[in-house]
């Protein structure tokens, strides 16, 4: 059948159509409507900028995109007030509306540009929209236009065509921890700037925590002259329990945080202030010791992790509480403001004679009751106050204030049980938006709190869960990053474990779900990060490049696919441990092995350029490789890792994130088919331990043997040492047999049972973490 002219022109105009789009918009996040046409609008010394006379918040947009524009043009573009359209010529960009917007129904935060050789037009109902659109053509143009000084020679173009865009949640956001580690007014400048360009609205400010008080209090000057300093940080990772012995300090006076809430605004980014309660509370207890529960001396935390030190629940709490948040309020305009509300240790409240019988006197029942009585309490204060108290996800225990909105970060469950009860829910889950996991090769990476969280696996995350109909969904506020930087000393740092994964975060939050697309997220993301290397920014872009390793067993055979992202790039690698280079082996097809094997590879430019860190995996082909086995108890992935197999050849490395199977709380029983009757002469088998992040190694480990898979027979016990770990590691168990004859082979391992006293997860389940179990 022959294609009519008309048909094949329509098929030729709407493919010229995509390609013009794929190569020429590069917008981050995704517009939800892209129309591209030939040709460009080109800024010139006669280029103006015209706005409504009538339209003041527009003009500071205005005024704001020509400041920026000027930098790296070196152009005048003057900005013009016009009353009429009449007057305006071509070669002008215009802020404009006329009812426009009503078309398109694109609400506060939408706009509208029609992108025309002699002309743009810029349509939005709000300035919000209007900066909006401006984010969005600065990205049009030449990556150079985001220099601090003038670039010459560079032709400032910017593509034709309309744009259509409006957000798909209200509340999009990055949260910084600046208690573990200070960041100066200027970082939190050009973070509230990054926020910005990526279209989030709102800047989550943690601003009191154990290490670190660290905003002023006009009525209690303590708060930063004592909680503000701790006289020494940890050094190295937690597990190393070591001290760099010199006195740590900073903090923001209230003019810093005026001229920040300020900076903000100008850019359309709300500032969230989070002050935590009822726990994470030391650095006020060291100021004023009396609101505390215990008569004792506090101190300013030195090391991470969770401490017993609360706020007692009496009214000279409630009356502080009171004074802080009132000056807060003062400072931030913020519809929201966060209170904390998580981890909060309950020892103190059990040891207080106050705290139990005002829990038998509101009828409250326990510990978790009195959280939600303080909770409510702040609630009623801050709602007086035609405000909204946000609080991580704890807050649901012992049943949630009326009023509050919920940070579900440990997964979604919490979201999902808040959106239930209509509540607002802002989702904010470890397994995808915690910025201070590892997102390339660890082996090769800064060092990180732990965790494994690539680009890809950020990308991939959808706020709304399935669990929720469309009524209950529409609680479902938003998505935020978290930087939580106890291993975060520096801004530079900062930058790389935000970028690009805050990125990804911020299409999450703005793109509709049907037209995120990863592979087209990378290609835009490539040019982006020229732009980003423009702004100064310390992107991490291994995290995009990053080669992924799957692989598949049988019979003591693997077979290991390799790939990355960018298909434009190529992998390269090495078998027998070395580094890969320009002439190593070039990856087309699954690598088959059959014997152990040391496997390194890397991402290649075309030109030779190395763009990842170097894959390591290393592979332990023995009888048990690729046979099948059964788990009494099943294993559940750890925070920010996977569940691997035990038997795919594998052997994992001394970190959590890495290929490790996790039970929580729970033991080890496997029994491998080896198929066939065979002479056992060793098993082995590895426990990673970690005090720190709560994996133990087991009490003891048992191996049996059984010909029929019915009757076994203890072949060997070995019980472990039940001392806490001093530093994370590996214990690998080689275990041997003698070379009896069996089929089954059956490891039992117990798990270490609750945390001790001593640890700062007491009452918890310890994790038992296995790696490969090898038979020869």
């Amino acid at each position: 059948m022959k294609l009519s002219n008309t048909i094949l022109v329509v098929i030729y105009l709407i493919a010229t159509n995509n390609a013009l789009a794929q190569s020429q918009y590069n917008i981050i996040p995704k517009p939800n409507k892209e129309t591209a046409r030939t040709g460009n609008f080109e800024l010139n010394t006669k280029t103006s900028i015209y706005v409504s006379k009538t339209n003041v918040e527009t003009q500071k947009v205005a005024h704001l995109f020509a400041a920026e524009l000027r930098k790296s043009t070196g152009l005048p573009l003057p900005v013009k007030l016009y009353a009429s359209q009449n007057g305006i010529t071509t070669n002008t960009i215009v802020f404009h509306y006329e009812g426009k917007m009503k078309e398109h129904d694109l609400g506060k935060e939408g706009y509208f540009m029609n992108l025309m050789h002699d002309r743009l037009m810029i349509y939005a109902e709000t300035a919000t929209g209007n900066f909006y659109a401006t984010r969005s053509l600065l990205q049009l143009l030449p990556a150079q236009v985001f220099s601090s000084t003038k670039q010459s020679g560079i032709k400032w173009q910017i593509p034709c065509g309309e744009i259509e865009d409006s957000p798909r949640f209200p509340y999009r956001g990055l949260m910084l921890d600046v208690c573990r580690h200070y960041f100066p007014v200027s970082f939190i400048k050009k973070y509230i700037d990054l926020l910005a360009l990526h279209k989030q609205n709102t800047f989550h400010w943690h601003l009191t925590d154990d290490q670190g008080w660290r905003i002023e209090i006009k009525k209690y000057p303590k708060l930063t002259e004592i909680g503000s300093k701790r006289k020494e940080t940890m050094k190295g990772h937690y597990t190393d329990q070591a001290y760099d012995g010199t006195p740590y300090s900073g903090f923001y006076t209230q003019e810093e945080i005026k001229e920040v809430v300020q900076y903000a605004k100008t850019r359309f980014v709300t500032v969230v202030p989070e002050i935590e309660m009822p726990g994470h509370a030391s650095a006020a207890l060291a100021a004023y010791p009396a609101l505390g529960c215990e008569a004792k001396n506090y101190e300013v935390a030195t090391k991470w992790g969770i401490f017993t030190d609360v706020f007692c629940p009496n009214e000279k709490t409630f009356s502080f509480m009171e004074d802080v948040l009132s000056e807060i309020m003062a400072l931030f305009p913020s519809q929201y403001i966060h209170i904390g509300g998580d981890e909060c240790p309950k020892e103190a409240w059990k040891k207080s004679a106050f705290c139990q019988e005002l829990i038998k006197k509101e009828n409250l029942g326990d510990e978790h009751g009195l959280q939600s009585y303080f909770i409510k309490r702040i609630d009623k204060f801050v709602t007086s106050k035609g405000r909204k108290i946000i609080g991580w996800d704890e807050i649901l225990e012992g049943g949630l204030s009326p009023n509050a909105t919920v940070m579900s970060w440990r997964g979604i469950e919490g979201g999902i049980a808040a959106a239930k009860e209509k509540h607002d829910v802002i989702m904010t889950p470890t397994t995808y938006c915690y910025l201070d996991y590892y997102q390339a090769t660890p082996k090769q990476e800064p060092l990180a709190i732990g965790g494994f969280l690539p680009l890809e696996k950020v990308y991939g995350f959808e706020p709304i869960p399935d669990a929720l109909n469309p009524d209950e969904a529409k609680h479902i506020l938003g998505v935020q990053g978290n930087l939580w930087t106890e291993y975060i000393p520096t801004s530079e740092k900062a930058e790389y474990m935000v970028f690009p994964r805050g990125i990804a975060i911020a299409e999450i939050g703005w793109t509709n779900k049907d037209l995120k697309n990863y592979a087209d997220f990378g290609n835009r993301l490539k040019t982006h990060f020229k732009r980003l290397q423009f702004l100064n920014v310390n992107t991490c872009k291994k995290a995009y490049y990053d080669i992924k390793a799957n692989s598949t067993s049988q019979n003591g055979k693997v077979n290991i696919s390799l790939n990355n992202a960018d298909t434009e790039t190529m992998i390269r690698y090495n078998t027998d441990g070395t580094t890969p280079n320009a002439n190593s082996m070039i990856y087309q097809n699954a690598i088959k092995i059959d014997k152990n094997t040391k496997l390194r590879a890397a991402t290649f430019s075309k030109s030779g350029e190395i763009l990842s860190n170097s894959l390591e995996r290393e592979y332990f082909v023995n009888l048990s490789t690729g046979k099948n086995y059964t788990l009494t108890n099943q294993p559940k992935g750890y925070t920010g890792g996977e569940t691997y197999a035990l038997t795919n050849g594998l052997k994992a490395s001394e970190l959590p994130s890495d290929a490790w199977v996790g039970f929580d709380g729970k033991d080890l029983e496997a029994v491998i088919d080896l198929d066939s009757l065979q002479s056992i002469k060793r098993v082995s088998i590895a426990f990673f331990k970690s005090s720190g992040q709560w994996i133990f190694q087991p009490k003891k480990v048992e191996v049996y043997l059984s010909e029929d898979g019915k009757t076994y027979k203890l072949a060997e016990k070995i019980d472990m040492d039940t001392n806490p770990p001093a530093k994370a590691g590996i214990d690998a168990l080689a275990i041997g047999i003698g070379g009896e004859k069996a089929r089954f082979v059956k490891i039992f391992a117990e798990n270490y049972g609750n945390l001790p006293e001593n640890h700062a997860g007491h009452g918890n389940k310890a994790w038992l973490f296995v790696d490969e179990i090898g038979i020869e």
